[in-house]
């Protein structure tokens, strides 16, 4: 299925394009060829959302994500979202539907971590995308693809997100071919 083929694509997009946005330039992206789904990036979100404990919480749920292990990262993103607003647990909460399947929640979540300022996270986006996608929602994919491409134009090749836009389009255009 065209859609097993893209999730991890989009994963390796949308994971350090999502971490680009937050001006840390950490992309600690660590790759897992055992997941069920190909090959699933973890993120390495900026110091301001790892405090206290949940830092602990949510380098455990990156670890169980990148071993394939949605259930149990699913379960412990419960918990950490019940203790905190972080833009990082909803994306990863979003990242962990998408991989049990259940792109409505994996919606939910994506929307939640959007945005931050005026524009969303590339990489949000195009987890959003891939979401609608799996709903039978092109259309709304189309539109995510449209916003997308808008805050390419308008960023041009010198701003800080100008890689993380071209990736997130490439991800949500092969996505809808």
């Amino acid at each position: 299925m065209r859609l097993t083929v893209l999730l991890p694509l989009l994963c390796a997009v949308a994971v350090p394009a999502y971490a680009q946005q937050n001006g840390t330039g950490i992309s600690g992206i660590h790759f897992n060829t055992a997941s069920p789904m190909g090959v699933m990036p973890i993120t390495g979100f900026g110091p301001d959302n790892f405090r206290s404990s949940r830092s602990t919480s949510l380098q455990q749920a990156q670890q169980l994500i990148a071993s394939g292990d949605y259930v149990q990262a699913d379960s412990l993103l419960a918990t950490v979202i019940g203790e905190t607003p972080s833009r990082q647990a909803r994306f990863l909460k979003g990242m962990a539907k998408l991989g049990l399947g259940d792109a409505a929640a994996a919606r939910r979540y994506f929307e939640q971590s959007l945005y931050r300022g005026r524009n969303g996270h590339p990489g949000a986006m195009s987890g959003l995308a891939i979401a609608e996608i799996r709903l039978g929602n092109a259309d709304a994919a189309r539109n995510i693809l449209h916003k997308l491409q808008y805050q390419q134009e308008k960023c041009g090749h010198s701003c800080d997100r100008a890689g993380a836009l071209k990736q997130a389009v490439g991800v949500v255009e092969k996505a809808l071919a």
